[in-house]
């Protein structure tokens, strides 16, 4: 059993980990959005997310990953999950699903 003391500096080392944790995460990469050029903070609300410098699909190809922020990175993923549920397509054509996405979405800026 462990004594109050011990139990203290316990919970005080998980809030100064929790803190350092959360502080890191809200720091801005400075990288920006490869569809939209939007950075890491939303200036409605000043929210930071993190623009993703790896998506899915691209998890075992890192340096070829694009760049997208919260919005574009979570649409890619559905479509992603969509057309590569079970794991199996090649990087070939998850690179041609992304090419596919990609025109999409200028498709919908131009609309």
């Amino acid at each position: 059993m462990l004594s109050q003391e011990a139990q203290a500096k316990i919970l005080s080392l998980a809030k100064e980990i929790d803190r350092i944790y959360k502080e890191d995460k809200r720091r801005p990469s400075g990288a920006v959005c490869d569809i939209c050029g939007s950075g890491d903070t939303l200036a409605k609300t000043g929210v930071v997310y993190r623009v993703r410098t790896c998506v899915h699909g691209y998890e075992l190809r890192k340096k070829d990953s694009p760049n997208l922020c919260h919005r574009h990175a979570s649409g890619w993923a559905h479509s992603h999950s969509a057309y590569n549920w079970d794991g199996k397509r090649t990087w070939q054509e998850v690179d041609l699903h992304f090419a596919q996405y990609l025109a999409n979405q200028l498709m919908r800026k131009v609309k």
